[in-house]
């Protein structure tokens, strides 16, 4: 096994090739870091990979925040600094070691990766003088116990095979106990003033979730990150294995290291990526969301307005003007009226867009559901009494390019080709059970265009999220 073992290329360079030594050092390292109190499961994190006495200190504040915890395989992503290719390149043999030890490589996830596109390969020389991900491995060996390694070196960071990459990483890792890594340093240059600068863009966009904001700056903008690719994978994959939040855990630059703020200046982060934990009281969490949307008190009223103008304009009689109860109710937002009778659907029409204030909506959508659906007979004044009545309250739409982003029972979609479209709402799926891809192609049937139409290049992708409440929640 021994000529399958990769041997450190970094080792007495970037940190110490004593096992002593790097074990004090690693030891002083977390000593100085801080575990925050983090919210939800930890699922990913973003380090840099400097030499120990420049982003060790960085580094270590993040990883800190794996402690106690345990992952059975840790998918490491990394840029290419010596090796040229259009390609991922895979580690794919025995293990990996450092001063601290080795670390095996998990073949089972490596060989599927491998498998899913011919942009992922294994590249030996990607590897060989690699320090990106390298640098990481001690970090993980003091920090947990027990783990494998996929150890993945990006040559071409172009979107297109980061995307690819991403998507391979999520089908092969869905149902597995992963932790993901991306290794960046930021900004590289001689001033100190523009690397806070370059680097306060990428804070802003990653801290925020932001994966288009941050494809856009790193496609647009030279030096943003040496790793800007294998951060954008891991923010993808991320996302569609339910990550929902990336947290800044620390920021400096190689100039506040060394107190040389005149010199090469290189700028240093750590992120950690969640999601939302299971175990957690999710009613309470959804209340306390749904409460910062809309109160109570503004869900009973617009529920109120909605059933008062059903009831009017069915037997013609005059809508009044309505006085919201909030300024809030006063604010533009899409929003979905839906009507049932029995348990069946007795009509739903909506806004997508925030077009007028909410409460008007609410009265104008009611009213179309109730008259307008073409695909009902209009509501006689006999069955108002047996209707039920559902709100869906809209957020902003979010153009996407990767259908895996898209979380089955959170996200509604719309789906635009020239002059065709169609919307589903996040309900519709989890009434009727459907996967990720059943909601895509039932969309498209909705907009009246072929069940594969969202593949196509010229179909634009939406999703949005509701704040779904109807009368039995009065």
């Amino acid at each position: 096994m021994g000529k399958d073992i990769r041997l450190p290329a970094v080792a007495g360079t970037f940190y110490p090739g004593e096992t002593s030594k790097l074990q004090i050092m690693l030891k002083e390292l977390f000593s100085q870091a801080e575990k925050k109190d983090i919210k939800g499961r930890i699922i990913g994190i973003i380090s840099p990979h400097a030499g120990y006495p420049y982003s060790g200190g960085t580094a270590a504040k993040g990883y800190k925040q794996l402690e106690g915890k345990h992952f059975d395989t840790i998918i490491l992503v990394g840029p290419s600094h010596h090796a040229l290719f259009k390609a991922s390149s895979v580690y794919k043999t025995g293990g990996w070691r450092t001063p601290l030890g080795i670390v095996p490589i998990d073949k089972d996830i490596v060989n599927k990766l491998i498998d899913e596109d011919k942009t992922i390969d294994y590249y030996p020389q990607a590897h060989t003088n690699e320090h990106s991900l390298e640098v990481q491995v001690p970090f993980l060996q003091t920090i947990l116990d027990n783990f494998k390694i996929v150890p993945i070196v990006i040559g071409d960071q172009s979107p297109a095979l980061c995307e690819i990459l991403a998507n391979a990483i999520v089908k092969v890792c869905r149902d597995k106990n992963i932790l993901l890594v991306a290794s960046t340093d930021l900004y590289h240059g001689y001033s100190y003033d523009e690397c806070y600068s370059s680097d306060s863009l990428v804070l802003k966009t990653v801290g925020k979730f932001d994966i288009d904001g941050f494809k856009e700056l790193y496609t647009s903008r030279e030096n943003v990150g040496c790793g800007a690719g294998p951060v954008y994978t891991i923010l993808l994959a991320a996302k569609a294995l339910g990550g929902n939040d990336c947290i800044l855990i620390e920021h400096t630059t190689s100039g506040d290291v060394t107190g040389n703020k005149n010199d090469y200046i290189v700028g240093y982060s750590s992120f950690i990526i969640t999601k939302e934990d299971a175990k957690e009281n999710k009613s309470a969490k959804k209340e306390k969301k749904d409460e910062e949307i809309l109160t109570k008190e503004e869900k009973v009223f617009l529920l109120d307005i909605a059933r008062k103008s059903v009831e009017l304009a069915v037997n013609g009689k005059p809508i009044p003007e309505f006085k919201p109860v909030t300024e809030r109710l006063k604010e533009p937002k899409g929003v979905f009226v839906t009507l049932t009778k029995d348990g069946k659907l007795r009509g739903c029409i909506g806004y997508i867009q925030a077009i007028k204030p909410l409460f008007q909506s609410v009265s104008e959508m009611a009213i179309s559901a109730a008259l307008k659906d073409p695909r009902f007979p209009p509501v006689s004044p006999d069955e108002v009494s047996q209707l039920s009545i559902e709100i869906s309250a809209l957020t902003p739409l979010e153009k996407i390019d990767n259908p895996e982003v898209i979380t089955v029972g959170r996200d509604g979609i719309l789906i635009k080709k020239g002059f065709y479209s169609g919307l589903l709402l996040p309900q519709v799926a989890t009434e009727y059970g459907w996967d990720r891809m059943t909601f895509l192609e039932e969309t498209c049937h909705k907009a009246g265009l072929p069940s594969n139409a969202y593949k196509d290049p010229e179909t634009e992708v939406f999703i949005f999220q509701a704040l779904i409440f109807n009368e039995e929640e009065k």
